[in-house]
């Protein structure tokens, strides 16, 4: 830049700041499980109440898929979602973990929720849960909701001896090819 003497003016410009600032930042989307390092949280758990939610409960046995405690683990889970307004999307049973696809209507309802929902299951069946429950909002309706029900339900043919990890990727990785392929 040109200043009025005719001489080029040597100052840098100054950059603009940003509105967001570290404490406007938006919330993170994941939280519970191996996230945190010790018991004590010191944020609140992210809960969006307009979009899915992938919950992931994990125990420190497998005992959730023996046959006499796999009706108990599936009602326990219909009838709380249904008890506090929880609409449940998709759920498997893993045998040492459950995964939940939920919408949750608000917070409130939450704490209740996970606190009975965790509560009956491990008193019943004896155990404990190794870590805090792990949520991560599933962001949007589109492709990161079908890539949740997805997962979900690859966990559950898993635990139901349909398929392998390994085999499920494999037939994935086939029809991609076959759809993106350039036959003539």
């Amino acid at each position: 830049m040109i200043g009025s003497d005719g001489v080029k003016d040597c100052m840098a410009r100054a950059k603009q700041l940003s509105f967001l600032a570290p404490e406007f930042k938006k919330p993170r989307k994941m939280f519970g499980g191996d996230l945190l390092k010790n018991s004590n949280a010191k944020v609140r758990r992210p809960i969006e109440t307009k979009l899915p939610l992938h919950l992931v409960l994990r125990s420190d046995k497998s005992l959730m898929r023996l046959p006499k405690h796999f009706d108990f683990v599936d009602e326990t889970v219909s009838q709380t979602c249904k008890r506090y307004g929880i609409k449940l999307y998709e759920y498997a049973n893993v045998g040492n973990h459950l995964h939940l696809l939920i919408r949750v209507p608000n917070r409130r309802l939450w704490a209740a929720f996970i606190r009975e929902l965790s509560g009956r299951i491990a008193y019943r069946l004896k155990f404990k849960w190794l870590k805090r429950p792990f949520t991560r909002i599933v962001d949007g309706w589109r492709k990161a909701y079908k890539e949740a029900k997805r997962y979900v339900v690859i966990n559950g043919m898993e635990a139901d001896g349909y398929a392998t990890r390994h085999e499920i990727n494999f037939i994935r990785n086939f029809k991609d090819f076959w759809e993106n392929a350039d036959l003539v």
